[in-house]
């Protein structure tokens, strides 16, 4: 199973390839040489790279809560479909970044990778130590949803 995890700097050349951070393409394993999916996050604007099993897994689990006969589902379906790409990863590990998903993700020269379990973020670089969420915050957060999954219980 992978298991991707931790934060690696890199830098995006003026084409749009990238180098996948060697730790990661050490733990994607026999999915290195299958496609990834490069997704345009619905959360943030940023990307989210996925081995194309795990993305597949997700694919028949979002289809298969839709209606092909309704409008709304069909909607719904466009837009999934409209922001993500297969894209395949040469021997080096580097990726080659479309335009249009550079440019969502406002990614120019320095960026982060950063592991997300089964799947890899990709985002601007921050200024060094800018977080999204201090410790504590993390903490409390983690702290009500332990107490919320056990209330659900």
């Amino acid at each position: 199973m992978i298991e991707f995890a931790g934060t690696f700097k890199a830098t995006i050349d003026d084409k749009g390839r990238i180098v996948l951070p060697s730790t990661f393409k050490k733990e994607m394993g026999e999915f290195a040489l299958k496609p990834l999916v490069l997704g345009m996050s619905l959360h943030k604007e940023c990307l989210d790279i996925h081995p194309n099993k795990y993305w597949q897994e997700r694919v028949v689990a979002f289809k298969s809560t839709l209606d092909p006969f309704d409008e709304n589902d069909d909607a719904l379906l466009q837009y999934f479909y409209q922001n993500f790409v297969k894209v395949t990863m040469a021997s080096n590990g580097r990726i080659n970044i479309p335009a249009a998903y550079l440019k969502y993700a406002n990614l120019e020269k320095g960026v982060e990778f950063i592991g997300m379990g089964e799947s890899i973020r990709l985002q601007a670089a921050k200024e060094s130590g800018a977080r999204e969420m201090t410790r504590a915050e993390f903490r409390e957060k983690l702290k009500q949803k332990r107490n919320n999954s056990k209330e659900g219980k």
